[in-house]
């Protein structure tokens, strides 16, 4: 929860605005109409709400951040660097594989998460038993790729909350890069939106979008 009231000077600002609003209410009720006057007071106050509201939240927890800080029980070896890589469609194609790799062919892991992704209908209703079946044969078809480019990969099917599957991979795993592969936007699910300007916003670490257009999840 936002705490409105940090220190003293957020208690002075506080009281000047509220100062501030009333002497422009009474201002213009003289001038005008005292109803007038009560509503510029109540304009103020909801355009007031609308700012605090629509400001950044100081008192927000960032877990992702955390998570990527703690100490990883299963993180990279010394000497490798170790990427996550969140399957939001098939991992596949030339780019993404120069993405990982990178120039330290031999020094790369991968740690493949594949969420699930879901209605908001059957995400409410706990009835995800398809969309998991849907995950999980992602992640296959990912790792068998990754095999493939000879890239060293592990992973899993997520948590059912997308926010929750790569707090628990990154506290578990750590990453020095977050790859996230996701469908074009007009397919993109409810799940995604916004998924890549919270991992930026919260990691100090590089995160990259890969866009993938054929295949299905």
């Amino acid at each position: 929860m936002r705490t409105p009231i940090r220190s003293e000077q957020d208690a002075f600002r506080l009281t000047i605005a509220g100062v501030l609003a009333v002497a422009l209410a009474v201002l213009v009720g003289w001038l005008t109409k005292p109803l007038v006057g009560v509503a510029v007071f109540l304009l103020v106050l909801i355009v007031a709400a609308i700012a605090y509201v629509r400001a950044a939240n100081p008192d927000r927890r960032m877990s992702l951040h955390e998570a990527a800080a703690a100490v990883h029980p299963h993180g990279a070896p010394p000497g490798k660097r170790h990427v996550l890589v969140i399957a939001n469609e098939a991992l596949s194609g030339e780019a993404l594989c120069e993405r990982i790799l990178g120039e330290d062919h031999e020094r790369v892991e991968i740690d493949v998460l594949a969420p699930v992704l879901t209605s908001r209908l059957h995400q409410g209703v706990s009835d995800i038993d398809r969309e998991f079946d849907q995950a999980r044969a992602r992640l296959e078809r990912s790792l068998a790729w990754a095999h493939e480019q000879g890239i060293v990969a592990r992973g899993e099917v997520g948590d059912p909350s997308a926010t929750t599957a790569i707090e628990d991979e990154l506290r578990d795993f750590g990453a020095d890069e977050v790859i996230v592969v996701t469908h074009p936007r007009e397919r993109e699910s409810w799940q995604e939106h916004g998924e890549l300007e919270r991992l930026r916003r919260e990691l100090d670490i590089p995160v990259t979008q890969v866009v993938i257009g054929d295949g299905g999840a």
